[in-house]
């Protein structure tokens, strides 16, 4: 979504999600050729564009991150140096022991697909851990191996973490990417499905203490899950598209749908949007589940939240719910943030004890 041009005007640097990581790449105006940098173990932040800024000598300056020390600034003196950190300002964090972050890698239905496990600290693979399913946003975005403050916060709660690269994710080509173009969340869900079978595979975890939660697509992902799979004893949705049908009249990019969906209130095309619903299958949903959102969200109006909050009630399911006083589509702010992350580590801590 954003390319910064190198002073001579005949290239420019770009970035993106390859696999578990994320990378920049020096691209030719004429796009004739296409190189990735060597950035090491080192990730470039990322949040939908990149953020490096490029000096009049071909220096690029950018924060980053690696698998266990949180973001700092990184300079690099040519395309051809090596990363440089600059900063420090993380060091108390990246000197506690902190869970190891592991690539891993399953199929399904013809893709080959991944995602991150982050590993209990003093993790032991005789034991049976707690697996808490956080599933990422976007949905195109991709979980990555760099440094992620609540993976790492639920990891240190004693539980593993997975985090699995759905279909829609864009770290896996773009056949991967536009396979969700016209099925949401069934298709995704089954990705989700598999790579959880594929780590209990490894023996370590509980079956029996199974946690989901995810923000934005991922509580999308969240709330369609608990309505399709009853193996979860805990979720966290945090503003979730539960509605399509509201979501195409409320939010902010809701007409987008139109052109690849139409519009719901034309021919039949209601039908697949109300199918592809989460709140179509709040009926089924047994498990206890925390709901968050802002007030001031445009992204996703609140309205999705009270909608999901006020259907799991009637139906008798442990719910509650936590608005936020703020704009945006979620709490920047650190209070805030904190607050979200002590609130997942509450929930779960209830249900997977």
């Amino acid at each position: 979504f954003r390319s910064i041009w190198f002073p001579d005007s005949k290239r420019f640097l770009t970035g993106g999600h390859d696999g578990t990581m994320t990378g920049y790449w020096v691209v030719a105006a004429d796009g004739s050729t296409a190189r990735r940098l060597d950035l090491g173990d080192v990730e470039p932040y990322w949040s939908f564009w990149i953020d490096p800024s490029i000096a009049s000598t071909g220096a690029i300056a950018f924060t980053g991150s690696t698998a266990s020390h949180p973001r700092e600034l990184y300079v690099m003196d040519s395309i051809n140096a090596t990363p440089r950190r600059l900063t420090d300002f993380n060091r108390e964090i990246a000197s506690l022991e902190l869970g190891r972050v592991e690539e891993m890698r399953w199929q399904n239905e013809g893709f080959d697909e991944d995602g991150v496990l982050v590993y209990p600290p003093g993790f032991d693979s005789s034991r049976k851990y707690p697996l808490v399913l956080y599933i990422h946003g976007g949905p195109r975005a991709a979980t990555t191996t760099g440094f992620a403050f609540l993976p790492q916060t639920l990891a240190a709660h004693d539980w593993i973490v997975f985090q699995p690269n759905y279909r829609g994710s864009d770290n896996l080509g773009n056949r991967y990417t536009i396979a969700i173009a016209n099925d949401s969340g069934a298709g995704p869900g089954r990705d989700v499905i598999a790579g959880v079978d594929a780590v209990k595979k490894r023996g370590f975890v509980d079956a029996d203490r199974i946690a989901v939660g995810g923000w934005s697509y991922g509580g999308y992902m969240t709330s369609w899950m608990i309505g399709h799979y009853p193996i979860f004893k805990a979720a966290v949705s945090g503003a979730a598209v539960n509605n399509l049908v509201d979501q195409y009249v409320l939010g902010d990019g809701g007409l987008g749908r139109r052109i690849t969906w139409g519009s719901p209130f034309s021919g039949d095309n209601l039908k697949r949007y109300i199918d592809q619903s989460p709140i179509t299958y709040a009926k089924n949903v047994k498990t206890p589940t925390l709901i968050m959102s802002d007030t001031g969200d445009v992204r996703v109006p609140i309205t999705q939240s009270f909608e999901m909050y006020r259907a799991l009630s009637d139906n008798g399911v442990p719910v509650k719910f936590i608005a936020y006083p703020v704009s945006g589509h979620s709490p920047e702010d650190p209070v805030h943030a904190a607050d979200i992350y002590r609130r997942y580590a509450e929930w779960f801590s209830q249900y997977l004890k």
